[in-house]
Formats: structure tokens, sequence, C-alpha cells
């Protein structure tokens, strides 16, 4: 993609504040009794959104695409926007998640995470093989993989086997500064570092802990805080080696386990408490604003749910959350159900 089509794909791009996006499993087969992690994200540098299926690969959907398919919808029936420009020969094209197979070729391979690095360049893809219990990391350049069918990953596969990783990989993420380093956090609570070039180099890995449930890094990308399913906190340096501990901030026993963390600004968090109990009232999943000062206690918000209707969720549904944040006055939240959800709120949001 050259400058000029850069340019262009950027005008259309962006997500507006308070913009809810909504992408049901019966429309894309984007969720089902597999794996369910983060199956969707968006480049605004490059004007697309990528999402997951089971059976047709990698979805890659122009944003131009998607605000001709949102206008459709709000417009009379005789303006569809077919004079808009960036409409014209748009439309979701599929990629093959592995390199050398067809799209719907190799049915065992489940996705359930994607992941875009700092600039936008790199594609984490992690895919879980059914029938072999080993989940796959494969990382595209993202231009190469929008432009070419038949683009190779940037280095080798990583192949890890539930003897080195547990049941999965919990949780991934890159670092928001630094572009080429990612880290993730296992089944068998171990949280490992590594940088991306051509080859692959392990950074540093913790202990097993099977009470660690959710990783982030910094803002500044210069630590990585590893909340506990209580919700209490451990910090390391990018070598995985330790830095200091919070205690948590919720009391409460009847709180369900907290299964995400964002580290918002220096002495702040964001906590993502749910249940996998579907019988649950709206107050099980909760999202607590943590704020630690040195002489003083840690102080709370709490927010309850902020788009789930818990009364209409199936008993064979697993509510999750996933946070990402925008910068530092919006915070997207991803909920997961039957539906994937993608809500971006800002800080008056929060504050109100």
């Amino acid at each position: 993609m050259d400058e000029a089509q850069e340019k262009a794909m950027d005008s259309v791009a962006c997500f507006k504040r308070g913009a809810l996006l909504s992408i049901t499993g019966q429309q894309y087969n984007v969720c089902s009794k597999n794996l369910k992690r983060n199956l969707l994200v968006s480049s605004n540098r490059y004007g697309y959104v990528f999402y997951g299926t089971e059976t047709d690969g990698l979805a890659v959907i122009p944003s131009a695409y998607i605000d001709h398919q949102s206008r459709r919808h709000v417009m009379p029936s005789d303006d569809d926007g077919g004079d808009n420009p960036h409409v014209a020969n748009t439309s979701i094209i599929h990629r093959s998640y592995l390199p050398g197979q067809a799209a719907k070729q190799n049915t065992s391979l489940v996705p359930y995470w994607l992941s875009l690095n700092a600039d936008e360049t790199i594609l984490a893809i992690i895919l879980f093989q059914t029938d072999a219990q080993t989940s796959h990391l494969v990382f595209y350049d993202v231009v190469q993989y929008i432009q070419k069918p038949d683009t190779s990953p940037i280095c080798p596969v990583m192949r890890l086997t539930s003897d080195i990783i547990g049941d999965s990989i919990r949780h991934f993420t890159w670092n928001p500064v630094i572009p080429n380093i990612f880290a993730y956090i296992d089944g068998l609570g171990s949280v490992s570092t590594f940088s991306i070039d051509k080859q692959m180099k392990t950074l540093g890995k913790s202990s097993a802990d099977t009470n660690n449930s959710s990783i982030c890094w910094s803002p500044k990308g210069k630590q990585i805080v590893v909340v506990k399913y209580d919700g209490s906190l451990e910090f390391f340096d990018e070598n995985m080696q330790p830095k200091k501990k919070n205690p948590s901030v919720v009391s409460n026993q009847s709180f369900p386990p907290c299964i995400n963390i964002l580290w918002v600004s220096t002495h702040q968090f964001l906590l993502g408490f749910s249940t996998t109990n579907p019988n649950s009232d709206p107050s099980a999943l909760s999202h607590v604003m943590a704020t630690y000062s040195k002489d003083q206690p840690p102080k709370t918000q709490i927010f309850y749910d902020f788009f789930f209707d818990v009364t209409d969720v199936s008993t064979n549904t697993n509510l999750q959350y996933y946070y990402t944040s925008m910068n530092q006055n919006k915070i997207v939240i991803c909920g997961l159900s039957k539906s994937m959800k993608t809500n971006v709120i800002g800080a008056d949001e929060l504050n109100s």
C-alpha cells in the first residue's frame, strides 16, 4: 500500500467516541463452543478491520466497506452511498491463517487471538490445533498480508504444545511503545516476554503460578503487571525480573474472579471481574478502577456491566471482557458472549 492509499484510508478509518460495533457468531461464525478470545482488531493506520472465523480463515474488511454498510441502514432507499469513491471496489477478503493453506483447508485450526503491534505493522494470530492440542503463534507483515494471499510469516511459526504451556495461551499483549516486543501468559500461569525480528528471542519467563490471571504493559512499556484472580498485582520488568507487589482493592469475597487488567496511568488500573456462572446477576460483571497512592489506602470506583443484557444470555455462554487503550482518555472494552461487541468509552463516561 503506497503513501497515497494509506492517506486515503486514514480518512475513513477511525472509530468515533462512543461507537459500538457488534459482530454476531451467527453471521460470521466468530464464536462457538470452542476457545473464545480476542477475534477482532482494527487498524486505523491502514483502514482495515481483521476478524477471525472458524470456517473462512481471517476476514479483512476495509473500513470503507463498513461505512458503506452502515450508511445503507440509515439512508433512504434511493441513496445507498453509491457515489462515495471509497466504496468502489471494496469488499471483504479472506486470508489463510498458515502459509500454504487455503482459508478453509484445515478445520482443526481454531483462531482465538488476534493482535496488532504498537505501530500496526505486525499482525499476531494465535491458533489452537484441536487434533494435536497445540497452539500456533503466527506473525505477518500487515501490508504484505493484505495485498498478497500467499504471504509468508515474518518469522518461523511458534508451535507450543500442551506440555509446555498447559491448555492454551490465556492472554497476549504487545508492548505499547516498542513495536517488536510482546508477552503472553500461558495456561500454567507463566508469563513470557519476547522480541521479534526475523527470529524470535526470549527476553524472560516467570515461574508458573495458577493464580495468575492476566497481564498488561505499563503505558510507557517499561514494566508489565500480572493480575491474579483475587485482583492483587505483581510487577516485572521486560525480562520478567520482579519489581513490587500491590494488594487487591477488592475485599468482598463474593466478587467473581478478575479476568483482565488495563494499566491506565502510573498508579491507576482498570480491572475486569467476570464469572462463568450464567445465572449470576448483573453485579457479577464488574469493572473496578483501582488507584494506588504511596501514603494512602488505594481508592476504588466500581462500574457494573456496560452492554451485556445478562437476562438474555443463554446458559452455555461464557461472559468475558478484554481491554485495550487507544490513548490516555479512551478505553476499548470488548465483550464476548454469543456475540462480540466493542465499546469505545472515554474518561468522562467512566467518571460519570
